[in-house]
C-alpha cells in the first residue's frame, strides 16, 4: 500500500513547501478574557482535521498546521496519522521548534529541511540548538486515504508560535544537601495548562542533572495526567497519585516547598492544597491550605541576605548605598591592608579581599574586630571572589592565561578542576548563591565565550566535580570581547560588551543556554566607556553599569544616579 499512487504523491509534494510554510486554513477566534481557570489568553486556533480525498501533501501540511492548536492539544494532529501511529505517538516527549521550513523531498518517505532548530525535553527544558535539521515523515494509504504512519515523538512547531504559546519559568528542585532550592529554567504552556505543567515537571528530575546536582521530593509518576484547578479564591488543588504512607513528614514539607516556590509564578494562585493518594499534606501548624511564604528557609538567594552595597573607599571597606556609604568597623574598614577587590558573604557579615598584587586572599569580619586570615597565598592573578549559601568562597586565579579555580571551605583552600575553564584564558567567574552553577568568561583568539557548568556535590555538600561546560548564546552584532558579567536572577546573567568605541550593550541571557532574551533584564544600549556591571540575582534589586565614576541604573534608566566618589572602587552586592 505504501507504493500506491506514488506518482500522484511526488507531484503533490512539489507543492508542499508553500503549503506548510504559509497555512491559512482554520478558524481564528478572539475569546472573551475572564478570570476563569479554563480561559486561555490571546488567540484560540482550532485547526481543520483531514478531509476526504486529501493529497499526501495536504496531509503533511495539515499535520504540521494542526500541531499549532491553541489551547495546545494533539487531538486534531493525531487524526492525520495512521491508526497504529496515532496509538503510539507521544508528542509530550519533546518539543522541536524551527524558524523556517524548506522544500520537502521524497515520495512516501518525506524529508523536510528545518532551519534554526531548538529542542526541548518533556518538561520544556532547552536541550540544544541546530542550524539545520531534517524532519522525516513516512506516509501510507489507510482505507484509501493518505495518512502519516512514521512520525517522531515530538510537538513540531514554528519558533514564533512557541514564543507566543509558552512561558519561560523555573521549576524548583533541591540541591543534594536538601538545604536550598535550585531553580531549573523551563518553558511551559500558557493559559489553562500552565499550573498543571509546572507541577508535572516537579515529578521528573532534569534529564541533564544527576542526583549530585539536583533532586526532587515528588514521587516519580505521581503527577502523570494531573490537572490543577484554581478556585475563584486563588486556591490551587494538587492531588497526586501514589502511596501516601511512603511520604514522611520531612518529605512532605520539602514537597510543599518545591510546590509553593514553583506555583507562585502563577499570579492567580494565593495558596495551595497538596495531597497524595487522598491524604492531605499539611504545612507548618498542620493547616492543609498552605500560603505562598512556605519554604522561605530554602530561598536560593539565601536566607535573609543583605541588600547593601559594599565597596573600597581608598582601600577601606565601606557599605551602604551609592552616595551614602559608611565606614565598616572590621579589619578591612579600619586599616588599609592593600586590597584591590572584594566579595562579601550573603549575610554581609564577612568579607574576602584580594591583595593588590593578586596573590593572596584575606578573609575578615565586616563589622567585628578580629585578625584577617589568609586561606590563599601565592596565586598569580586572583579575580574578585564569590560566595555561595554554604559560605564557600569561589576564586578564579587567571594565572596569565592558564586559569585555576580555587575553592575555600572552612578556611581551607583547594584547587578544583573545572573542565572547560581550568587551563583556559578565563577572565571572570560567577557562582550562583544556591551553589549549583558556575558561569565564566573564557577568552578565545578571536572572541570571548560565556560558559556555564553545574556543580556536582554529595549530600554533605562536598564538591565532587562539574558537568561539561555549556556555551551560552550571544548576539552576533556585539563585540567579540566581553567586558563583564553579572547575575540578574538565579537563572539569568547580564553580559556587557562593546558595540563601538562609544556604545556598549548589556544583554541578559538564560544560564542554561536557551535562546532568546530574558524579560527581567532585556537589552540595554549605553553611551560611553562602560566597563563594569554591579548586579544581584534578588528580584527588585537595582542593577548598575559603571563607566569610570559615572553610574547608570539598568533597572530604571530614567533615574539620575550620582557619580561615585573619587577613590571608590570594587562596588559589589553580597555573593
Amino acid at each position: 500500500m505504501r507504493t500506491a499512487r506514488a506518482g500522484c504523491l511526488a507531484a503533490a509534494l512539489a507543492l508542499l513547501s508553500g503549503c506548510v510554510q504559509m497555512p491559512t486554513d482554520g478558524p481564528v477566534v478572539e475569546p472573551q478574557v475572564s478570570d476563569a481557570a479554563d480561559d486561555v489568553p490571546g488567540i484560540s486556533f482550532d485547526p481543520r482535521p483531514p478531509q476526504a480525498g486529501d493529497s499526501a501533501a495536504d496531509i503533511v501540511a495539515g499535520f504540521l498546521e494542526a500541531m499549532k492548536a491553541t489551547p495546545i492539544s494533539p487531538t486534531v494532529a493525531s487524526q492525520f496519522l495512521s491508526e497504529e501511529a496515532a496509538d503510539s505517538w507521544v508528542p509530550e516527549q519533546q518539543i522541536i521548534t524551527y524558524a523556517e521550513l524548506g522544500t520537502a523531498v521524497g515520495e512516501t518517505s518525506v524529508r523536510i529541511p528545518l532551519s534554526e532548530v531548538n529542542r526541548y525535553d518533556d518538561r520544556g527544558a532547552w536541550q540544544r540548538t541546530q542550524d539545520q535539521s531534517v524532519l522525516g515523515l513516512g506516509l501510507a494509504l489507510e482505507d484509501g486515504e493518505w495518512r502519516i504512519d512514521e512520525v517522531p515523538n515530538a510537538l513540531i512547531v514554528p519558533e514564533s508560535w512557541f514564543d507566543d504559546s509558552y512561558q519561560r519559568v523555573s521549576l524548583y528542585f533541591f540541591d543534594p544537601t536538601a538545604q536550598v532550592l535550585v531553580p531549573e529554567p523551563v518553558f511551559v504552556p500558557s493559559g489553562e495548562q500552565f499550573a498543571s505543567s509546572l507541577v508535572r515537571g516537579l515529578a521528573a528530575r532534569p534529564d541533564d542533572a544527576t542526583p549530585d546536582v539536583v533532586q526532587t521530593f515528588f514521587p516519580s509518576g505521581s503527577a502523570e495526567g494531573l490537572a490543577v484547578p484554581i478556585s475563584s479564591a486563588g486556591i490551587a488543588t494538587v492531588a497526586l497519585t501514589g502511596d501516601p504512607d511512603a511520604v514522611d513528614d520531612e518529605t512532605a514539607q520539602r514537597m510543599l516547598a518545591q510546590l509553593v516556590w514553583t506555583l507562585r509564578q502563577e499570579p492567580r494562585i494565593r495558596a495551595v492544597e497538596l495531597s497524595i493518594g487522598g491524604r492531605a499534606l499539611g504545612g507548618p501548624g498542620g493547616s492543609t491550605q498552605v500560603n505562598l511564604d512556605v519554604g522561605s528557609a530554602y530561598d536560593p538567594n539565601g536566607v535573609r541576605p543583605s541588600g547593601e552595597l559594599f565597596a573600597l573607599d581608598r582601600g577601606l571597606l565601606v557599605s551602604g548605598a551609592i552616595g551614602a556609604f559608611e565606614p565598616t568597623a572590621g579589619p578591612l574598614g579600619t586599616a588599609d591592608l592593600g586590597v584591590r577587590s572584594i566579595g562579601v558573604d550573603l549575610t554581609g557579615a564577612r568579607v574576602a579581599g584580594v591583595t593588590d598584587d593578586g596573590a593572596d586572599l584575606l578573609v575578615a569580619p565586616v563589622q567585628a574586630a578580629g585578625e584577617p586570615t589568609r586561606p590563599v597565598v601565592g596565586a598569580v592573578d586572583l579575580a574578585a571572589p564569590g560566595w555561595d549559601h554554604r559560605d564557600r568562597i569561589w576564586l578564579l586565579d587567571r594565572g596569565a592565561g592558564r586559569a585555576r579555580v580555587i575553592l575555600v571551605v572552612d578556611g581551607s583552600a583547594r584547587v578544583v578542576d573545572v573542565p572547560g575553564i581550568t587551563g583556559r584564558s578565563a577572565r571572570s567567574l560567577l557562582v550562583s548563591r544556591d551553589g549549583s552553577r558556575l558561569v565564566a568568561v573564557v577568552r578565545g583568539p578571536r572572541a570571548d565565550r560565556v560558559v556555564s557548568t553545574r556543580v556536582r556535590q554529595d549530600a554533605a555538600g562536598v564538591v565532587l566535580g562539574f558537568t561539561p561546560v555549556r556555551t551560552l548564546p550571544r548576539p552576533t552584532e556585539s563585540s567579540p570581547r566581553i567586558r563583564d558579567i553579572g547575575w540578574r536572577s538565579p537563572t539569568a546573567v547580564s553580559v556587557l560588551s562593546d558595540i563601538t568605541e562609544d556604545l556598549s550593550e548589556v544583554r541578559t541571557i538564560s544560564v542554561d543556554g536557551a535562546p532568546g532574551e530574558v524579560a527581567s533584564g532585556g537589552t540595554t544600549r549605553l553611551r560611553g566607556p562602560t566597563r563594569q556591571l554591579v548586579s544581584s540575582p534578588v528580584d527588585g534589586s537595582e542593577a548598575f553599569a559603571l563607566a569610570g565614576r559615572a553610574v547608570t541604573s539598568l533597572t530604571r534608566l530614567e533615574r539620575s544616579v550620582p557619580d561615585l566618589a573619587r577613590g571608590l572602587t570594587s562596588l559589589t552586592y553580597v555573593g
